[in-house]
């Protein structure tokens, strides 16, 4: 995924590091593999050969949900992907339906990997280019219109519960009501404030990937209401804020956090330094995000706003070096 180190140095390679980082670290969580689609668009036709040399064909008004996934050879996230998707397989609901369930890569997979669906192969990433996809593993479901209704980029621990409802639902199964990812579903008692809360936050969380970070933020605003001694909602409204350019108010929001352990004190401080950046306030938020990446080496967010106040200082190697930090963290090894 990286370049070589001897061009490194070249702006060709900068602005490759900007546009991924940029689109991974400040998409809606539902939107994140995608840089040329968004959710509502129409899938665009396609023709592959999979590996038996088979041809699979996608063309418009056939009346029949799709579910593509895209891999990458030799990727452990792929891998569990994979696994995840054979498990959502089983049920018996899903099993009954008909539809179409391919994988996409770009080379053979290794002899190790085994598929419940055909994997066709994209060896000029063409409809990789056409969809603009950075991550790997990638979900997408098109409904029977042709309508792009979720996409899931990154492997985590609620791929398969996320994949399994949201097939529901465009299935026709699970009823009229879309839903939300499995942490959201899950049942909550709604008579401690904690739970309300969480609730509250839950809901932020699905506007957010919606693309409602208006409304998002409200559902943040109350969740501070019930609780405002609350770490977390505090945090979450300043990223939240950030995401929105709003960055007095991010700045606002987190200058009275009291946090308890290192990784949500380095929120705190990626939140400053991201609103300073913003604000053109570049030596500040420049000693914020060292301060952050120090007590949180893993903060992709951290290593991204870095890289951006030393693009704005024009500090070329320095920039190149933090957009790196972020995608490793992001995409691992790949």
């Amino acid at each position: 995924m990286f370049m070589p180190p001897k061009h490194r140095k070249s702006l060709l390679g900068i602005i490759l590091f900007t546009l991924a980082a940029s689109a991974v670290l400040s998409a809606g969580k539902g939107e994140i593999g995608l840089r040329k689609m968004k959710l509502g668009d129409t899938m665009p036709e396609f023709s592959l050969t999979d590996t038996e040399g088979k041809t699979f064909e996608y063309r418009h008004d056939r009346n029949r949900v799709l579910v593509v996934v895209f891999l990458s050879a030799g990727q452990k996230q792929s891998e569990s992907a994979v696994a995840d998707v054979a498990q959502v397989l089983e049920d018996p609901k899903i099993k009954a339906e008909r539809f179409d369930l391919i994988g996409v890569m770009t080379q053979p997979p290794e002899d190790g990997l085994k598929t419940a669906f055909p994997i066709l192969l994209d060896p000029d990433y063409k409809l990789w280019g056409r969809l603009g996809i950075i991550a790997m593993p990638t979900v997408l479901i098109v409904t029977k219109d042709d309508e792009l209704s979720w996409i899931k980029a990154g492997h985590s621990y609620d791929f398969a519960p996320s994949l399994h409802s949201h097939l529901l639902f465009v299935l026709g199964i699970a009823g009229d009501e879309e839903p939300q990812d499995s942490v959201e579903a899950r049942a909550l008692n709604n008579k401690t404030t904690a739970s309300r809360v969480t609730r509250h936050l839950q809901m932020a969380r699905m506007l957010e990937e919606k693309g409602r970070l208006d409304s998002a933020i409200a559902e943040v605003g109350k969740a501070r209401a019930l609780d405002p001694d609350s770490v977390e909602p505090a945090l979450v409204l300043g990223e939240l804020l950030c995401r929105a350019g709003k960055s007095k108010e991010a700045l606002d929001a987190v200058e009275k956090v009291q946090a308890a352990s290192r990784r949500d004190t380095a929120r705190k401080l990626v939140i400053r330094g991201w609103a300073k950046r913003q604000m053109g306030s570049l030596r500040p938020a420049q000693e914020d995000l060292l301060e952050a990446v120090k007590l949180d080496p893993k903060s992709a967010r951290g290593h991204f706003e870095l890289g951006r106040v030393y693009l704005a200082k024009g500090e070329k190697d320095k920039t190149l070096e933090e957009y790196q930090k972020a995608l490793t963290i992001i995409f691992g090894d790949e």
